[in-house]
């Protein structure tokens, strides 16, 4: 889990992709993954409920969640880091 005081602004959804993307500890890579799907999946729900029509920003976050789920796919989770 990434560290943050409380009052800190929330990480956005690409600095909690990068981090998931530059996990090399395996014990956490699933918890970064699960964060930055989670964060991207918030932005998508702010995009629609404020009815953006920001197709780039779109199709960046489809195209995050799908290389993390791929990555959650090639590491999946041990038994040790669940």
């Amino acid at each position: 889990m990434l560290d943050f005081q409380p009052g800190d602004e929330k990480p956005s959804w690409k600095t909690l992709y990068q981090a998931a993307l530059s996990e090399r500890n395996p014990s956490l890579l699933q918890q970064r993954i699960v964060e930055a799907q989670k964060a991207i999946a918030e932005c998508a729900l702010a995009l629609l409920r404020a009815n953006i029509d920001n197709k780039v920003e779109k199709e960046n976050l489809a195209n995050a969640h799908r290389v993390l789920d791929d990555l959650k796919r090639l590491y999946p989770a041990t038994k040790e880091a669940a």
